[in-house]
């Protein structure tokens, strides 16, 4: 199955360039379609003509950003200072709130 998600300008190339191997997302209802073997095209939020298309080789979930990060590099999920930095830019994007409700799923990748 091949999936689709928007990624800001940063994680895209950042993902492009081979830095970021692991993506986050909550694990909702779109997420919970994901299975190993699949692929995912993001696509590049600030021009969304600009594609790369991903395998999904790894899957895990965890209750909390905080939780995943024990057991995962966070520098592998996208590039940060420090761990502190690193909860604060994710929780921008994803609230408390929604973390809670729905877990983390951190997606292994790998670009084809």
């Amino acid at each position: 199955m091949i999936h689709e998600m928007k990624l800001n300008e940063k994680p895209f190339y950042n993902i492009a360039k081979g830095i970021k191997k692991i993506e986050l997302r909550l694990f909702d209802e779109k997420r919970a379609k994901i299975n190993l073997n699949d692929y995912i095209v993001f696509k590049n939020t600030t021009d969304l003509s600009q594609t790369i298309k991903v395998k999904v080789v790894g899957l895990l979930r965890y209750n909390t950003f905080e939780d995943l990060f024990k057991d995962v590099d966070y520098n592998i999920c996208g590039p940060a200072n420090s761990l502190s930095e690193k909860l604060i830019n994710i929780h921008k994007i994803y609230s408390e709130e929604e973390e809670k409700k729905y877990g983390i799923l951190a997606i292994h990748i790998e670009k084809v």
